[in-house]
């Protein structure tokens, strides 16, 4: 581990990530952020000064995750661990109807920025013995998010990658969390942009649980999160859960 430990977030500029990468940094931590959009990471290092690198790219070019090792590596001299978070949603659609390109382009971002960034941080992460923290979904596993066919097969690979991490890498943590809906950017573009191409239920109990404010907030799963990419639990090692799953829920805090 280094002197103060160092940690990567991507998708950091707003929402869950936002979220993760600000508990990080309030507990002294310091971060390299990554992101499309600068506004949030520029927001993040003016609070907390010193502590704060970022990156701002699209992680679908993979010399983007390349930058943000680089940069930990050498303005903060390692990485302690990783929270993969960067993702997208589109394209909504059936096999039948999905735009093949706009599809290999979702995994580049959710999948194989991945591991453009997870190689290059290997060798810091064997010498810190750190944590790798792969953000997941239900839709991972679950037929019935209809249209979700590239998210929830991008997710299921990333579950598999966190499995496969934990056997390749037994010095380095991994686990998989779904935080489950929230009230996040990506829920709002699913409500605004998506509601056309999904089951009617579906999209109405999304709709439902945002106009009546039961729509749950961010702040419990990023508990969870930072929890494990801070402690790591050698009896999780290479598992995917839920953030409010029995296992899990006791590492939510305020």
């Amino acid at each position: 581990m280094t002197a103060t430990p160092v940690y990567i977030v991507t998708g950091a500029s707003r929402g869950l990530g936002f979220n993760v990468a600000k508990r990080l940094l309030g507990q002294a931590s310091k971060v390299v952020a990554v992101a499309r959009t600068e506004a949030g990471m520029a927001q993040l290092a003016e609070e907390f000064p010193g502590q704060v690198e970022y990156v701002t790219g699209d992680l679908a070019d993979y010399a983007t995750g390349e930058k943000a090792v680089k940069v930990a590596a050498e303005k903060f001299g390692g990485i302690d661990g990783i929270v993969f978070n960067a993702a997208v949603i589109h394209p909504v659609a059936t096999i039948a109807n999905t735009d093949i390109n706009e599809f290999k382009r979702l995994f580049d971002i959710n999948f194989f920025s991945i591991l453009t960034t997870l190689k290059p941080a290997m060798p810091y992460l064997r010498e810190s013995k750190g944590n790798v923290v792969f953000v997941s979904s239900e839709a991972s596993y679950e037929s019935h998010f209809y249209g979700w066919e590239a998210y929830g097969s991008s997710k299921a690979c990333v579950n598999h990658l966190a499995a496969t991490l934990a056997v390749e890498e037994p010095d380095v943590f991994a686990i998989s969390v779904d935080p489950g809906v929230m009230d996040s950017a990506m829920q709002a573009e699913i409500r605004e942009k998506h509601g056309t191409n999904m089951k009617q239920d579906h999209i109405d109990y999304l709709n439902k649980v945002k106009e009546d404010g039961s729509i749950p907030s961010i702040d419990p799963p990023a508990s969870v999160i930072v929890s494990m990419v801070t402690k790591g639990p050698a009896e999780l090692n290479g598992t995917y859960y839920a953030f409010n799953s029995p296992t899990l829920s006791p590492f939510i805090t305020a």
